[in-house]
C-alpha cells in the first residue's frame, strides 16, 4: 500500500491569513496504484524545483518580504538545491512514520551553509521533532548575505503534514 504526504499551505514563512493573491506552487506526487492522476503532495508560496539563484525577482521580493529588515544587498539563506529535495524527504519520512501536525522551526544556518542549530518552536509530537530536525540540520543551505557578506542568519521552516492512505 503506497502512502502520501499532504502538506497543507504552511511552508516556510506562510502563515496561515497571509495575503490571498500569493500565487499557489504545487509539489506533485506519484500517482497512487490504479491510477494516472498525480495527487499535490505539498503546496507553497515558492517554486519547489528551483535554487534561490533561479527565482524570479518577484519570487525573491515573496520570500525577502517575510524577513523584517533586508537591505537591498541582503539575502535570507535558502535550501542549496532547492526545496524540491527537501520536501521529497519530507515526503518519505512521513510516509514511513504516518506523522501528522504542525512543525514550526528556525534552522540556524552559519556563513558557510552550514546548518548550526535547530530551533523548535511548535511541534505535534516528539518523533516529529526528532526526525525534521536531524533533516533539517544535514540539509545544506545557500547561506543568508548581510551587505552582500555571507553571515549567520534562520532559515524559517513551517509545515503541516496530514497522512493520506
Amino acid at each position: 500500500m503506497r502512502t502520501y504526504l499532504t502538506v497543507a499551505v504552511a511552508l516556510l514563512l506562510l502563515a496561515i491569513g497571509s495575503a490571498p493573491a500569493q500565487q499557489a506552487y504545487k509539489l506533485k506526487d506519484d500517482a497512487p496504484t490504479g491510477s494516472h492522476l498525480r495527487r499535490d503532495a505539498a503546496t507553497g508560496f515558492l517554486p519547489f524545483e528551483k535554487t534561490y539563484a533561479e527565482l524570479t525577482e518577484a519570487e525573491k521580493a515573496r520570500l525577502r518580504a517575510h524577513y523584517e529588515r533586508m537591505g537591498p544587498d541582503d539575502e535570507p539563506p535558502y535550501p542549496k538545491h532547492g526545496l524540491k529535495r527537501l520536501f521529497r524527504t519530507v515526503g518519505q519520512l512521513q510516509g514511513r512514520t504516518h506523522l501528522e501536525g504542525k512543525f514550526d522551526a528556525g534552522v540556524i544556518v552559519g556563513p558557510d551553509g552550514k546548518a548550526i542549530e535547530v530551533r523548535i518552536y511548535e511541534s505535534a509530537t516528539p518523533e516529529m521533532t526528532q526526525l525534521l530536525s536531524n533533516l533539517l540540520v544535514v540539509e545544506q543551505y545557500k547561506p543568508a548575505l548581510c551587505h552582500g557578506q555571507p553571515c549567520t542568519q534562520e532559515f524559517p521552516f513551517r509545515i503541516a503534514l496530514k497522512y493520506q492512505r
